[in-house]
């Protein structure tokens, strides 16, 4: 029965104001202060964890950028590309003899 009389009193709110209500208040004041730490800090991780994906997924563009970039670059440095280019470009001829040296007395 007196269980009945407290969960009543405390819904009613009958312990704000009391004589001792001043401990009471300390606690609600806490308690609503830890409660808005706990707000506060899960939205700046949600905030951070954005800006990570985000950021992971400018890292996975550009190493696929810098893989094909470099896949052209070693294409280019081949013989075979070169030779096509110098033909293109200026008409030379690659030798089918191998140079020699000449000497001079």
């Amino acid at each position: 029965m007196k269980t009945n009389l407290y969960i009543k009193d405390i819904l009613k709110g009958k312990f704000l104001v009391k004589k001792n209500a001043y401990s009471s208040w300390k606690f609600i004041v806490f308690i609503t202060v830890l409660s808005l730490m706990s707000i506060t800090s899960s939205h700046m991780m949600d905030i951070k964890i954005r800006n990570i994906t985000k950021i992971n997924e400018e890292i996975k563009e550009l190493k696929s950028e810098y893989a094909n970039i470099h896949s052209q670059f070693l294409q280019m440095q081949l013989e075979s590309f070169l030779k096509k280019k110098l033909l293109n470009i200026n008409g030379l001829k690659d030798l089918e003899d191998p140079p020699y040296e000449l000497i001079l007395k």
